[in-house]
């Protein structure tokens, strides 16, 4: 998505903004309007109601906001929409201004002392207007403006929804309903305040109310602390809870049948599918650079045939960015995949993926037998033989010391006084063991059958990727990234000795990434390895490549790892099983082995995690069923768990996970070299390659861009219907179809 930014020169404050068409208006200590197409302030309107010329953006805002609440007013001509805006301030003044003048052309006389928080407009007949103390104006605005109805509700609400003819309130912690009956001066009593429900504390505080058209009687909640409650509209019962973030939603509202749109104080904006039971994250995007504080919706456009449905966020900075709301390209690129096959032959692509912790030890010091069961680790994929073998190796020098490791390791009489003399050393290591594993290679597959077209090294992290000769020419974009993790002061990192590297090539019109990580240690460091992760998935960055959209079907241009169609992320992950020693040793000497590794299973962290932590970053990646013994912690040279003093708990630490459509894994299996103290393991797997037929292709995209204006259309016809019926008009469906669906047309 590529927005059009506006900087408003306004700290956007909860509800001071408002949008109708191509018109934006934001307060702050003065009022501005904005033409969205231009980006452009057309009017600045100051406290008092003086304009004080248009053009630019104007100076940043001040601290003692006077301008609370904005909103567009409906009107009986269609094609004034977007003319008349009401402004409520600090000091209970409304007012209303003409934004194609920039004049204020009425100053209605409200009840409201306080504060103005809230200006709702209700269908296209009323304004709802509430202040800082719970009173209520409700006015008729389609001839002339009359104050109708005065209620009391919520004081000091933090968020207001109309649901049908009830209001929706909440403060902080408790919501409440307001239900009213049809208006009547005479008769105020017909206001009848449902209970006040007070959420449970492990909800964060209400920060948003809305309703989602897909989930019929229910009541949609965003809660500070990352959570989304539900609940019965009529029975105000709480109905289920979904975690969908470690950080704060700042701010969502519901677009469409089913879609969320969330933003985060983290700059991110998020967009859910609600309809299965676990949310699917449809798009997400770096939105801001600052957090979102707001979104704001452009419901009428449509209807009075504006291209999309415009979605405004604002950031606390004061910018405000667009969207489309309508996902027009989502909806393309869906139905674009569901026709791959019609413009696209795959390929049946075989993956070898082999990690090792090697403990520091050098190929030429490999024992005979060990040397021999290497070769086997690099050969397990046969008949036929893999087209792509992709090695991560880990601490292939000890982690404890860079300068230190050099000096000790290397019998080296040359005196080591820099990190730069200790990279040279260690590269030598990379080095032999390059030369180690393409030399396996060819004598396991035969000379010149591989050819190595990457490596890449981080301090510990080794990484080396072969592929077959003969599929040479169907391979490109080959790069690399590394990340460094470990040690970190003020997040910044100071030793880099953990962290990833991430290889990423394309093979025809797919992209594929694998990553070699090595995560934080530790029995306890959990939470470490989780940050470990996250931080790996994220921060690897490569060049984008927006020029081969066929390669990442996911959408995005390469940048990321979770860009490309198929992801494997392998290495010592350094996940522990939560169990004493001693319990562990039982189970894995019990007689019934099936039994016992399932026993182990359920306390394994990774696998845990999966169940218990819907934060987890890697939740997006599957693991085959694991039937192999613990690869760590051994006696190097042995059979024997750790008999030192530290005595640690084995553990499943090297895993291989993926991500991948219809992927199929062959094998995954651990392997006896006893020269380190883990095991090596290796995975085979089979994923789908596909080439595109560009002639094809561009026929079905012709087909879906067919497909996407009837859709459309539908759309449109849908906005119509709704903004007609709004104004109170029965069968708008009908009178839109009498006169071909011109709104301008329909009498008021």
């Amino acid at each position: 998505m590529t927005p059009s930014v506006i900087p408003t020169g306004h700290k956007s404050t909860k509800n001071a903004v408002a949008i109708s068409g191509a018109v934006l208006a934001t307060g702050a200590h003065e009022t501005r309007i904005w033409d969205t197409k231009l980006a452009q302030c057309l009017h600045t309107i100051d406290g008092n109601g003086s304009t004080s010329g248009s053009g630019g953006s104007g100076g940043g805002s001040e601290s003692n906001d006077k301008v609370c609440a904005l909103e567009f007013a409906p009107t009986l001509e269609p094609r004034q929409e977007g003319q008349y805006l009401w402004v409520g301030s600090k000091d209970g003044e409304l007012v209303v201004i003409d934004t194609m003048s920039g004049k204020v052309i009425a100053r209605p006389h409200s009840t409201h002392t306080q504060a103005i928080i809230w200006i709702l407009r209700y269908k296209n007949t009323e304004m709802w207007t509430i202040d800082e103390g719970g009173v209520l104006n409700v006015w008729e605005v389609l001839d002339g403006i009359r104050l109708v109805e005065e209620h009391v509700v919520t004081p000091r609400a933090a968020a207001a929804l109309i649901v049908g003819r009830e209001l929706w309130m909440a403060t902080t912690r408790a919501f409440e309903v307001h239900r009213f009956g049809v208006h009547n001066l005479q008769q105020q009593q017909q206001q009848q305040p449902g209970p006040r429900v007070r959420i449970p504390n492990e909800l964060g505080d209400i920060v948003q109310l809305t309703t989602v058209p897909y989930h019929v009687g229910k009541i949609f909640i965003g809660h500070g602390n990352g959570k989304v409650s539900v609940w019965d509209a009529k029975t105000m019962e709480r109905l289920e809870v979904i975690t969908v973030s470690m950080y704060a939603i700042s701010c969502m509202v519901s677009l469409g049948e089913y879609h969320l749109w969330m933003g985060f104080n983290t700059g991110m904006i998020y967009v859910y599918d609600t309809r299965p039971e676990r949310w699917l994250v449809v798009k997400l995007w770096k939105a801001h650079e600052s957090g979102v504080t707001n979104f704001v919706v452009d419901k009428i456009g449509l209807a009075l045939d504006e291209p999309t449905v415009q979605v405004v966020s604002l950031d606390s900075h004061g910018y405000a960015s667009f969207w489309d709301g309508l996902l027009s390209e989502h909806w393309k690129g869906q139905q674009m995949e569901k026709f791959r096959a019609d413009y696209s032959v795959e390929q049946d692509t075989r993956i070898l993926i082999c990690s090792w912790n090697i403990d520091a030890n050098k190929p030429e010091k490999l024992p005979y037998n060990d040397d021999q069961l290497v070769r086997a680790w690099l050969s397990g994929m046969r008949d036929p033989d893999p087209d792509i073998i992709v090695v991560g190796i880990q601490e292939i020098v000890d982690l404890e010391s860079k300068k230190q490791t050099a000096r000790s390791l290397f019998a080296s009489r040359k005196k080591i006084e820099t990190l730069q003399e200790a990279d040279e050393l260690l590269t030598h290591r990379y080095t032999l063991w390059h030369d180690y594993l393409a030399r396996v290679i060819a004598d396991n597959y035969g000379r010149g059958a591989y050819t190595v077209i990457k490596t890449d090294q981080l301090v510990g992290l080794f990484s080396c990727i072969f592929v077959r000769s003969s599929e040479l020419r169907r391979v490109s974009a080959v790069e690399s990234t590394v990340v460094k993790t470990g040690m970190k002061v003020m997040k910044k990192s100071l030793h880099g000795n953990k962290g990833g590297i991430a290889i990423r090539l394309q093979m025809d019109d797919s992209s594929l990434c694998f990553v070699n990580c090595h995560l934080a240690a530790g029995q306890s460091h959990q939470a470490q390895r989780n940050t470990d992760a996250e931080g790996i998935l994220k921060e690897a960055v490569f060049p984008a490549r927006p020029q081969d959209v066929d390669a990442y079907p996911r959408g995005g241009d390469g940048t990321l790892i979770l860009d490309h169609e198929h992801c494997f992320l392998s290495g010592d992950l350094n996940y522990r099983i939560n169990m004493h020693r001693e319990k562990v040793l039982q189970h894995l000497a019990s007689r019934n082995a099936v039994e016992g590794l399932a026993a182990l299973q359920k306390e394994d962290q990774l696998l845990k995690q999966r169940y218990t932590n819907p934060f987890f970053k890697l939740l997006v990646f599957q693991e085959s069923p694991i039937h192999f013994l613990p690869t760590y912690k051994y006696d190097p040279g042995t059979d024997y768990y750790d008999r030192s003093e530290k005595k640690r708990v084995p553990a499943w630490c090297d895993r291989i996970l993926y991500r991948s459509n219809g992927v199929q894994n062959l094998f995954y299996q651990r392997h006896e070299v006893l020269a380190s103290d883990h095991r090596p393991i290796s995975g085979g797997f089979i994923v789908r390659v596909k080439r595109v037929d560009q002639s094809q292709k561009a026929r079905v995209a012709h087909n879906v861009e067919q497909a996407w204006q009837q859709h459309y259309q539908q759309l449109v016809n849908e906005h119509k219907a709704m903004y007609v019926g709004d104004f109170n008009i029965q069968d708008a469906v009908h009178q839109l179809q009498a006169v071909n669906w011109d709104v301008h047309q329909i009498r008021y």
